[in-house]
């Protein structure tokens, strides 16, 4: 009896699985590889925008940052530069900050030498240099599109980065910003890329509903015919029954077939997968993203779920104030202290903040003091905290009527 041990099966699994980024730190090239194709950041992207969940999820997180905008300045505040305000220069970089975790800033030392403009780079197009032997990154390199760079090398700027040599007038320097991570030491690692399987399952559960919806549901029927007609007419009948059976359009029509010679064709029913079990890797699926993003309730992913709240609104109002304290504060504080930063460069004071909506007021359908306060580059003045106090300053005053 030959053992058990010594059977090979004959099933091959493809691994579809996405590794962690491979940092390069050993090039030959003068930038530091960001993954082994060097397109990281733009794969980062793609499997972002390919699930509808994560999208989402990621533009949410955009608005809560952002919030009802920046709180109205003092008018003679330098504008970051020539062409743009601090409040799109600021929405731009908490694009990408949201997005990939990190974000750049070009800084140009104005002609008369006492004041700095500020521009956006967009962060996936940056790659870092070296460390030198005192720790310093001192170039970055620039190209809009890193999959070409192997066959037009002259696409690519190198950049000095700031911080390297004293300014010069003219030029040009950048600004990279990410949190510290444990064990990366060049690039941001978006969080939610811990996920990234569970994401490119969600992908991939679209892309199989849309085709399992254009083919019918199923291949619920096999066919088989007692003889083998020449190849001109099995291609006849396929694309017979193509026509008859291909596309949503077409589900439930009627197949009639006609015996030839007096023999009819034989057909039998498929079964079809059941339709449990990928509702529950739907479920699986969609659990893994939501943590991964760190959201304190799938309701924040428009998601429904069973609570013991009175309402939606008052779970949706929970849900939010909590993801605020434990995410959304911390990563706009970080933003914010970098964009004040910039201020500081020219000497002005640390005066840019962003508004939060107030969330009681939306829900209760008073939402013309929130547009108003938005149009006018203010928002609604209640933080977390005020909520709070709003609450407990409601319970006094029931209190103090029943006394």
């Amino acid at each position: 009896m030959a053992k058990l041990n010594n059977i090979k099966p004959n099933i091959n699994f493809k691994d579809f699985s996405i590794p962690q980024p491979f940092i390069d730190k050993a090039t030959r090239r003068d930038w530091v590889r960001f993954g082994y194709d060097n397109l990281y950041p733009q794969m980062s992207l793609d499997l972002a925008n390919s699930s509808p969940l994560q999208k989402a999820i990621l533009e949410n997180k955009l608005s809560y940052m952002y919030g009802a905008g920046l709180s109205k300045v003092i008018d003679d505040i330098y504008t970051p530069n020539l062409t743009e305000g601090w409040d799109s220069f600021i929405y731009k970089v908490m694009t990408d900050y949201t997005y990939l975790q990190a974000f750049a800033v070009m800084v140009i030392l104005n002609e008369g030498g006492n004041s700095y403009s500020f521009y956006h780079v967009p962060v996936d197009q940056v790659r870092l240099g070296q460390y030198n032997e005192y720790n310093i990154i001192e170039k970055a390199y620039l190209c809009s599109n890193w999959a070409k760079i192997y066959s037009r090398k002259d696409n690519v700027v190198e950049i000095k980065m700031w911080g390297c040599e004293t300014p010069k007038k003219g030029e040009r320097y950048l600004m990279y910003f990410k949190k510290h991570q444990l064990g990366e030491y060049y690039y941001a690692v978006p969080q939610w890329m811990s996920a990234a399987n569970w994401i490119m399952a969600d992908a991939a559960l679209s892309q199989y509903y849309n085709n399992y919806i254009h083919n019918n549901f199923s291949a619920n029927l096999a066919i088989k015919y007692p003889t083998e007609p020449p190849e001109e007419k099995k291609d006849e009948i396929y694309k017979a029954l193509q026509a008859s059976f291909g596309g949503s359009e077409n589900a439930g029509n009627i197949l009639l077939l006609f015996g030839e010679n007096g023999v009819a064709p034989e057909i039998n029913a498929i079964e079809s997968v059941n339709a449990d079990l990928y509702n529950s890797v739907v479920d699986t699926v969609k659990l893994a993203i939501v943590s991964a993003n760190r959201l304190t309730s799938p309701i924040l992913a428009g998601i429904s779920t069973s609570s013991g709240f009175s309402s939606k609104s008052e779970e949706i109002i929970a849900a939010t104030v909590q993801y605020r304290l434990t995410v959304i504060n911390s990563d706009r504080q970080f933003v914010m202290d970098k964009m004040n930063d910039l201020l500081s460069m020219n000497g002005l004071a640390r005066v840019l903040s962003i508004e939060d909506y107030n969330l009681t007021k939306e829900f209760e359908g008073s939402t013309d003091e929130n547009t108003d306060k938005l149009n006018d580059g203010i928002g609604a003045s209640d933080t977390e905290e005020q909520v709070v106090d709003d609450s407990n300053a409601e319970n006094n005053v029931d209190n103090n009527k029943e006394a």
